[in-house]
């Protein structure tokens, strides 16, 4: 059996500590300059970036890891932002529960 999960917008799903968040501000600037720019911190990994991608990955596996020890009969791939589990049996739904929450 298979199990395919996407995890689509990872990368907003990821906290950035508050002490981090000043070094990933972003500027918007008024109109025809009537009024100082705002400037804004993000508190999620913002998308785009190029260190994203690695930095998604890193906090996926670690979440993975202790589902994976607690299920090594299962073949357990994980590819940027997609999972995918396989089973010579078919995967119970508590399985799937704990896996998805």
């Amino acid at each position: 059996s298979l199990l395919i999960i996407d995890l689509k917008d990872c990368f907003f799903t990821i906290p950035l500590h508050s002490e981090d968040s000043e070094r990933f501000a972003f500027t918007v600037p008024s109109i025809n300059r009537a009024a100082p720019a705002e400037r804004y911190q993000w508190v999620v990994l913002p998308q785009g970036m190029k260190n994203s991608p690695t930095i998604c990955q890193w906090f996926v596996n670690l979440a993975l890891k202790p589902w994976r020890s607690a299920n090594p009969e299962l073949i357990t791939y994980h590819y940027m932002d997609d999972i995918l589990i396989a089973s010579q049996q078919p995967l119970s739904k508590e399985l799937e529960e704990e896996l998805i929450n």
